[in-house]
C-alpha cells in the first residue's frame, strides 16, 4: 500500500512536473510570438515610413520642377513678348521717320519749285522790261529821225510794235509757268 502510494506521489509529481514544464513552453511560445509580431509591425512601420518619405519627397521633387518649368515658360513668353513689342515700336519709329524725311523732301522740292519759279518770273519780267525800253527808245529814235509827213505812219508803226511785244511776253510767261 505504501509503494502504491509512493509511486501515486512520484506520479503526480511527475505530473506537476509536466504541466509546469508544459506551462513554461506554451509562455515561452507566446513571448517568441509576441516577439515576433513586434518586430513584423516594427518592421511594416519602417517600411511604411520609408515609403511615404521617398513618395513625398518624389512628390516634391516633381512639384518643384513643374513650378521651375512653369516659372522658365512664363520668363521666356514675357521675353518674347518684350522681344516683339520692342521690335513694333522700332518699326513703328522707322515708318514715322520715313514719313517725316518723304514730308521734308517733298516741302523742300515744293519751295525749290517756287523759288526757281519766282526767279523765272522775276528774269521774264526783267527781260521784257528790258525788251519795252529798248522798243520805246528805238520807237522815239525812228520818230524823231522821221519827217512831219511820216507821223502818223510811225505812231501806227509803235503801236503795231507795242502790240506784237506784249503778245510775244504773255506766250513767253505762259511757256515759262
Amino acid at each position: 500500500m505504501m509503494i502504491m502510494m509512493i509511486i501515486m506521489i512520484i506520479i503526480m509529481i511527475i505530473m506537476i512536473i509536466m504541466i509546469i514544464i508544459i506551462i513554461i513552453i506554451i509562455i515561452i511560445i507566446i513571448i517568441i510570438i509576441i516577439i515576433i509580431i513586434i518586430i513584423i509591425i516594427t518592421i511594416i512601420t519602417i517600411i511604411t515610413t520609408i515609403i511615404t518619405i521617398i513618395t513625398i519627397t518624389i512628390i516634391t521633387i516633381i512639384t518643384i520642377i513643374i513650378i521651375i518649368i512653369i516659372i522658365i515658360i512664363i520668363i521666356i513668353i514675357i521675353i518674347i513678348i518684350i522681344i516683339v513689342v520692342i521690335i513694333v515700336i522700332i518699326v513703328i519709329i522707322v515708318i514715322i521717320v520715313i514719313i517725316i524725311i518723304i514730308i521734308i523732301i517733298i516741302i523742300i522740292i515744293i519751295i525749290i519749285i517756287i523759288i526757281i519759279t519766282i526767279i523765272i518770273i522775276i528774269i521774264t519780267i526783267i527781260i521784257i522790261t528790258i525788251i519795252i525800253i529798248i522798243i520805246i527808245t528805238i520807237s522815239r529814235s525812228s520818230t524823231t529821225t522821221t519827217t512831219i509827213i511820216n507821223t502818223t505812219t510811225t505812231t501806227t508803226t509803235t503801236t503795231s510794235i507795242y502790240i506784237s511785244s506784249i503778245m510775244i511776253i504773255s506766250i513767253i510767261i505762259i511757256i515759262l509757268i
